[in-house]
């Protein structure tokens, strides 16, 4: 018994579609689409024309909500959990959003949005909320993840052994191959870079609250990097900023006199700025006039205040580290009235001034070492503050790098 030309033909197709669901990867997808305009005779004599598959890749699409999505087909999308929101690959694919609002859930889609459930209106349960997030491929290394709405419980400021301590709310990472540390507080336009490491299958991300009437808001973009791009961030940096000037902020920060105590307890991370090509330097200015304190960070055990800027063995508790950063460039910096070729750290109050009279005009610091990096350092407590002795708000830096204008500067 022989087969018609159409059966051939179908038959010839279903293999086609067999092939076409076995090529597609995790970072491509391909499309099915028919050509056909014909009549049946000449789909029988033309078969292998009636379809052609479309391949584009998984890329980043802005999507119809204003959020950004990944490139899917319509099944794809259906199936990771996503909402289709507008097209992409000349309408061949849609762009796919993913918003999460349960705890316990598990993403490996790119640009996944994490929210409380409910948002944007208040979280108020007590518990664990977590997120479980795996690689999209198998070339991620890294996640970037973008606290776009992120307001928690505010640190402890009644008790003397955990002041600076996020008692009440805490957000943590778990499953990195970098330090992170917990954070509470008012964090929105924050950012943290989270490395994956090799034998890490899942980072888990975790909102913890207490049974108190906080009203609590999160929504956390999470961006899957695959290694060795041009936006990959070097892995002992917590924060990676890419342009030649930008903004320094420690997490909790508030631009404010009140709460009077803002930068958090347990922080040791490393803020990176990537060196652009033609500068050598990087000068750093306090963010005034924008914020009314823009630093303060705890110098004595007692809780008393030190005006001005104290440098070094004067920062046993918490500081800031700049390699050998300066008053100007290759110059030296006059602090309480000691004067050093260059700091490392840096703490103190009132803003960086170059005596110890706390009305002296700030002054704008340099470092020209390579790379360029801000660690910032704090222990266990914050020290109980008064009104007369508020130290305790952290910093809010402006960068700016500086051209290599001689070979003493570029070195």
């Amino acid at each position: 018994m022989s087969l018609s030309i159409r059966s051939i033909g179908w038959v010839l197709v279903s293999a086609l579609l067999i092939q076409y669901a076995a090529r597609a990867d995790a970072s491509s997808s391909e499309t099915l689409i028919s050509n056909s305009t014909g009549s049946e005779g000449q789909r029988g004599e033309k078969f292998l024309s009636l379809f052609s598959i479309v391949r584009f890749p998984n890329s980043l699409c802005l999507a119809s909500n204003s959020y950004n999505g990944t490139c899917l087909t319509t099944a794809e999308c259906s199936a990771k959990g996503g909402t289709a929101s507008g097209s992409c690959a000349s309408g061949f694919g849609v762009c796919c959003v993913l918003t999460i609002q349960t705890c316990g859930a598990t993403t490996s889609l790119n640009n996944t949005y994490w929210q409380n459930n409910g948002f944007s209106s208040a979280y108020t349960t007590a518990g664990q909320c977590s997120l479980f997030v795996s690689r999209a491929s198998s070339d991620v290394d890294q996640l970037r993840l973008e606290f776009l709405t992120f307001t928690l419980a505010q640190p402890d400021s009644a008790t003397l052994s955990t002041t600076g301590q996020c008692i009440t709310d805490s957000f943590t990472v778990s499953g990195s191959a970098n330090i992170v540390p917990a954070i509470c507080g008012s964090n929105a336009n924050q950012h943290m870079y989270i490395n994956i490491g090799p034998g890490t299958s899942t980072v888990t991300l975790s909102i913890i609250t207490s049974g108190t009437s906080t009203s609590r808001y999160w929504n956390i973009r999470i961006i899957q990097i695959p290694e060795n791009t041009d936006y990959t961030a070097p892995d002992n940096c917590l924060q990676w900023f890419t342009e030649a000037s930008g903004k320094l902020v420690s997490f909790n920060y508030q631009y404010a006199t009140s709460p009077v105590v803002q930068h958090l307890a347990y922080q040791d991370y490393t803020m990176c700025i990537r060196t652009n090509q033609g500068f050598c330097g990087v000068k750093y200015d306090l963010c005034t006039p924008t914020a009314s304190y823009p630093y303060g960070i705890s110098t004595k055990a007692d809780g008393t205040v030190a005006d001005g800027t104290l440098m070094d063995a004067s920062c046993p508790y918490d500081w800031l580290q700049i390699p050998c950063v300066s008053d100007q460039a290759n110059s030296i910096v006059t602090s309480v009235g000691t004067t050093v070729g260059c700091a490392s750290k840096l703490c103190g109050i009132t803003g960086f001034t170059v005596t110890a009279d706390a009305t002296t005009a700030t002054t704008s610091l340099y470092s020209y070492r390579r790379p360029f990096e801000v660690r910032f350092y704090t222990d266990s407590k914050e020290f109980l503050v008064t009104a007369a002795a508020a130290e305790n708000w952290g910093f809010c830096l402006t960068y700016t790098q500086q051209p290599c204008l001689s070979s003493a500067t570029s070195g």
